[in-house]
């Protein structure tokens, strides 16, 4: 199926783990994926010259946002709780954008809320070598 430009649709956003699909995400904004910091600082001198400095920062963190329900939680607590390091990878075909990496770990075990309801749990992954691709 042909979709026209400037059309986003949410089905077709994939977020691999260890080369597996995660799947179960909430219902909203379920995956998020930066850069950790700017690219560059700039400051300006008394006579207002500019001095530019890089950051050759690599970090990154991608946001996945769960349900309770999803089969994803086992292993992203698996993860986390065996402290092993991963690849994980966000894709829009659409916009054909590319976003993560090859050395993710997850920060923190997701806080868990209980209701009459099927909650959300927020999964953070620090990424070491993040980077944004185009295809």
């Amino acid at each position: 199926m042909a979709t026209a430009p400037g059309v986003y649709d949410a089905s077709l956003i994939t977020t691999t783990l260890n080369n597996m699909i995660v799947t179960g995400f909430k219902k909203g904004t379920f995956v998020t994926a930066n850069t950790d910091g700017d690219r560059v600082t700039v400051e300006s001198n008394a006579q207002g010259e500019a001095s530019w400095a890089l950051n050759n920062s690599k970090l990154g963190t991608v946001t996945l946002t769960l349900n309770q329900t999803s089969p994803f939680i086992r292993v992203l607590n698996e993860l986390a709780n065996k402290k092993l390091f991963f690849p994980i990878w966000v894709d829009d075909p659409i916009n054909k954008e590319r976003r993560g990496g090859t050395e993710a770990f997850v920060t923190k075990i997701a806080d868990a809320s209980f209701s009459e309801g099927v909650e959300g749990r927020a999964y953070t992954i620090k990424v070491g070598d993040f980077s944004v691709l185009n295809y």
